[in-house]
């Protein structure tokens, strides 16, 4: 009984340093590895960015368009993301991400207006 105990604690103490580790290591990077990362990490919470579109680093044959750019947070703190477009977005139009870390899950364009203070000062410059 007392090495089942010692066992899951272990395990569990493990799995916390393990995803808090990975939590710190995907903190301000990007790509796909950072967000797989994060989108599996339960440490992670979700959380809304905002981006004012710029060309695309490159598009596929399809048509599906890859972005890396500056981001901010609601209050100014900002970060590198990568995101896909299901097509090449229009440039200078603003956009709120729905991400958890470094893995975006949505999109939606949005007014100028509708941008906090704080992103907008750090995604105009």
């Amino acid at each position: 009984m007392k090495t089942i105990l010692r066992t899951i604690l272990s395990i569990s103490l493990f799995l916390i340093l393990l995803c808090g580790g990975i939590m710190f290591y995907t903190n301000r990077a990007s790509g796909e590895v950072a967000g797989i990362l994060d989108q599996l990490n339960p440490l992670v919470p979700k959380s809304e960015i905002y981006v004012k579109t710029q060309e695309p680093e490159s598009v596929n044959n399809y048509g599906t368009a890859h972005y890396k750019q500056a981001a901010a947070t609601a209050d100014g703190q900002t970060r590198v993301v990568e995101f896909e477009g299901i097509q090449v977005l229009k440039t200078d139009r603003y956009l709120k991400l729905t991400n958890k870390g470094a893995h975006v899950e949505t999109y939606e364009e949005i007014a100028k207006e509708e941008v906090p203070a704080a992103a907008l000062k750090e995604i105009d410059k």
